[in-house]
């Protein structure tokens, strides 16, 4: 299935300095997905950065013909999305 990326995504990566490549590692397999509304998804996997462990969560909409990132975010605060 084809990603996009919204422009709000591709800012939201730069500022955050995640790449592309850990946004699909995390879309095709990720630790848990979560639906949040009928066509809006939370896709989560643990990730090492810095000798430590964080979450990064890929908001996504999926589109009958394709997946399209809204945002994405590393977080420490495991327990509150796993």
């Amino acid at each position: 299935m084809e990603l996009r990326f919204t422009d709000h995504a591709r800012q939201q990566l730069q500022e955050r300095n995640l790449s592309e490549s850990d946004i699909v590692k995390t879309l095709r397999k990720p630790d848990a997905t979560i639906k949040q509304s009928s066509h809006r998804f939370r896709a989560i996997r643990k990730i090492r950065k810095h000798s430590k462990t964080y979450l990064l969560v890929v908001i996504y909409d999926m589109q009958t013909t394709h997946k399209e990132v809204i945002t994405a975010f590393l977080t420490s605060k495991i327990k509150k999305y796993l």
